[in-house]
Parts: C-alpha cells; structure tokens; sequence
C-alpha cells in the first residue's frame, strides 16, 4: 500500500430501514413503529456513536424517506438513497422510483452530498425478471440446489436467461432516474446478477447474498476483482451475518433457523446466540473489503424491529438478524410497542474501526 491510498474505505455506512413493504407479518411495512424522536435518535448514534460518514436510507414511504434523509444530510452525511417496493408492477416500481428521483433531487440543490440508487436485487424482489411468486419464492428459487428451512423451492432461476429482462428493467430505470435526478447513479445486486453496469456510476453488491461460505480472504477478493474490469467505483452495498455461533458458514441462509409457522415464532434449536462471532465477522470483511479495493462499506444494518431481542433464547428472534443493536420492546409480544436499543459487540467494532480509518483519513 502507498502513503497516498486510504487504510480502509472512504465510504463507511449502516444502511437503514424506515420501513419497507415486506412480508414479515407484522404490518404493511417493515418497520410499524416510526417516530421522529427514534429516527433523529437513531440517526445521530450512527454519525456519532458509529462514526459513519455515509448512511443507506432506503424503504416504501417517501415521507419517512425524506426525513430520515435529511436528517443524515444535517449531521454531513453522505446519503445513499434507496426507494424499495417489493412485488409490485414494474411500471408502479418505477413510478416510486421517479418519485424518490425527485427527492433525491430536491436534496443536491438543497446542498446534500446524495446518491440515489435505482433499488436492490430487483430479479428477486420485482415481478416478471424470474419466475416465482412471491419475492420470497424467487429467493428460495436463486438458491434451489440450498437445503432450507423456512423457504421451499418450487424451481430454479436460470440467471443467464434471466439477465436480459433484468437489464432490460435497470435500463428503464436507470433512464426514468436520470431524467430528474442529476447526482450520480447506482445499484445494488446480488452477486448472481449479470448487470450492464454501464447503466451506472458505481458498482454496489449486496454481499450478504453469497451462494456459499467463502473460507479465504483471496476467495472474497477474486470475488470482487471482477467488477473492477468495468472501470468503476466498487461499493459493498450491504453486509453481515446474524447473531449467532456459525452464521458466517450459513453465508445467505443465516437468517433462515426461524419457525414461523408457530406462534410466536422461534429459534431452532441448536442455535447459540453469540455476538463476539458477529463481531469478529465484519473485522474479518473488512480486512478483506479493504484488500479487494472497494470504495465503501454498508454493514447491514442497524436495526431491525421486527426481530427483537428476547432472554429466552428459543424466542430471541435478534439471533436470526444482522442487526448490530438489539431491539428491546416494552411489551415482546406486541409488534407496535414502543422500544429501545441496545447495542452488540458488532457495535462497539464497527464503531472503532470507522474511527481508526478516519484519524488515519485524517492524518494523511
């Protein structure tokens, strides 16, 4: 490494949820209890707790997007923005997405340093690109040749025929953002989606969605390697691993040891809950992030609500979540309940290596 490259990545986020329309069960959208205090509260541990310089806002309702937005942008953010709306028609996709356009707009003229990005994983998550419905059976069809527990295939994604329909979609995107919004462009994939990265100004991976564990950090950067053949940016758009021993081996089924078909739901057994594992896995990737030569990282995610912590293991649904701060609810069983958080040992790591790249950023 010279004396002028960074120690770490110059962009180092959390992404955060204001609520998006998935099907936990538990509302209409992600996050059923939003208030101005929670978000400001939870907005300023990010800038001043975490030490972040960047931050993904990214959910369904425009409202709640816009103030979590500005608020990052007031604390000297930069604000990745990402409307997401699952399962819908595409046209009514890219209607949400005009309109966040025009947020994200109306954010650079007001002097914030935004970037919009047109979505997440739109083969799973966007009707019509894979076969399957709904989202979650796409996904189950991504990994067919997985065991599963939760998600059960009903056939396999063939990503090569897929790829052209996906391209054809981020085009229309891309064209729709690009029509209002003069900042630059992304997108955040999944590793099995064969993108025209041309479309965009940088390159975001959802590296979460890996198809198995990767033992060795030259595996992960031979991984990322080839995404700097486009001549761009590289961003990790979004990663982590639950909260529990041997997650990481689990790669993208980590979240799947969750019965939901009982009431409450519960951990299965033979899942032990053990933060300095999670931990220990994003000191890991970032040592390899930083070797692979990315620009940022976005550790997802801060919290999750709809996993909340619990002292009764079988019920500790924050053991399934790549949460680094535990949910505690005032009442465990009411979805709506009011909460406060906690944060986990993955915390406290992630909060001094940001600081320690950003004294080294600082003395250079």
């Amino acid at each position: 490494m010279s004396e002028r490259e960074p120690a770490g990545a110059a962009l180092r986020g959390v992404a955060y949820d204001t609520g998006t329309n998935f099907s936990t069960g538990q509302g209409d959208l992600s996050r059923l209890v939003w208030t101005e205090r929670h978000m400001r509260e939870e907005i300023s541990l990010i800038a001043d707790q975490l030490n972040c310089n960047a931050l993904t806002v990214y959910g369904s309702d425009h409202g709640r997007l816009e103030a979590a937005a500005r608020a990052a942008a007031d604390l000297d953010l930069r604000v990745r923005l990402q409307p997401r709306l699952v399962d819908h028609p595409q046209q009514e996709i890219l209607d949400h997405l005009a309109e966040g356009a025009r947020l994200a707009e109306s954010l650079r003229a007001d002097g914030a340093d935004v970037e919009l990005t047109v979505g997440a994983v739109h083969l799973i998550f966007t009707p019509g690109i894979a076969p399957g419905e709904p989202y979650h059976q796409r996904m189950a069809n991504a990994y067919a040749d997985l065991d599963h527990y939760l998600l059960e295939p009903d056939g396999r994604i063939d990503f090569k025929e897929a790829a052209p329909r996906l391209n054809d979609f981020l085009g229309r995107a891309a064209a729709t953002a690009r029509g209002i919004f003069q900042g630059p462009l992304s997108y955040s994939a999944a590793l099995f989606e064969d993108v025209d990265w041309s479309l965009f100004d940088s390159i975001g991976l959802m590296y979460q969605y890996l198809p198995v564990h990767l033992p060795t950090a030259a595996e992960h950067v031979a991984e990322i390697a080839r995404y700097h053949e486009w001549g761009k940016p590289v961003d990790i758009a979004e990663f982590g691993t639950a909260t529990y021993r041997g997650a990481e081996e689990m790669a993208f089924r980590f979240y799947d040891i969750v019965d939901r078909h009982v009431d409450p739901p519960r951990v299965l057994p033979d899942h032990t809950r053990d933060e300095s594992a999670q931990a220990a896995y994003h000191l890991k990737m970032f040592g390899v992030f930083e070797q692979a030569r990315v620009r940022g990282v976005t550790v997802s995610e801060l919290v999750h609500p709809t996993h909340p912590h619990a002292d009764d293991p079988s019920l500790d649904l924050d053991t399934a979540s790549m949460c680094i701060v535990k949910t505690i609810r005032d009442d465990f069983t009411d979805p709506g309940s009011d909460y406060r958080l906690e944060p986990k040992e993955s915390f406290h790591a992630i909060a001094d290596h940001y600081a320690h790249v950003g004294f080294q950023e600082a003395l250079r």
